[in-house]
């Protein structure tokens, strides 16, 4: 891990249009990945390999998503990995209340929280835009907005 660099959370989505390459926000996620490992690291929940493997097998086949893991295996910090087992999940569900968030998204706001990571996400309203609400000690972002 480098010490100049920033710990980074991606909501799934960011990592999908990524990858997929075909979506409305996908070369502004791709530049945002571009920026591992130098600026940033990245620190992520366990369920993102579900998440976005997962997608892509449904919409672009098994070998796109085997791909898009060993991807993942390459820029998510192992030690920054939150293992989304029932300790982890406890502690991130008072957050979809807190925030009025959906409960994976609280997932990786938790990770964020914890490790003071820039968060960002596909999801403004639903997301981004209530977690600013409360003005976490976190700076979160729509990947529009992204400015470094």
């Amino acid at each position: 891990m480098k010490k100049s660099s920033r710990i980074l959370t991606l909501d799934s989505n960011v990592l999908i249009a990524a990858l997929k390459k075909d979506e409305s926000y996908s070369k502004k996620c791709s530049q945002i990945l571009g920026k591992m490992p130098d600026a940033f690291i990245l620190s992520e929940p366990s369920i993102v390999y579900q998440e976005v493997c997962g997608t892509l097998a449904r919409r672009a086949g098994a070998d796109i998503a085997d791909d898009a893991r060993k991807q993942l295996d390459l820029i998510v910090h192992p030690r920054l990995l939150a293992n989304c087992n029932r300790a982890f999940c406890v502690s991130a569900y008072p957050l979809c209340s807190e925030y009025n968030i959906y409960a994976i998204d609280a997932m990786y706001l938790k990770v964020a929280l914890d490790k003071h990571a820039v968060l960002v996400s596909l999801d403004k309203e639903e997301f981004i835009d209530k977690v600013n609400t409360k003005r976490p000690n976190i700076e979160a972002y729509h990947v529009s907005k992204f400015p470094y």
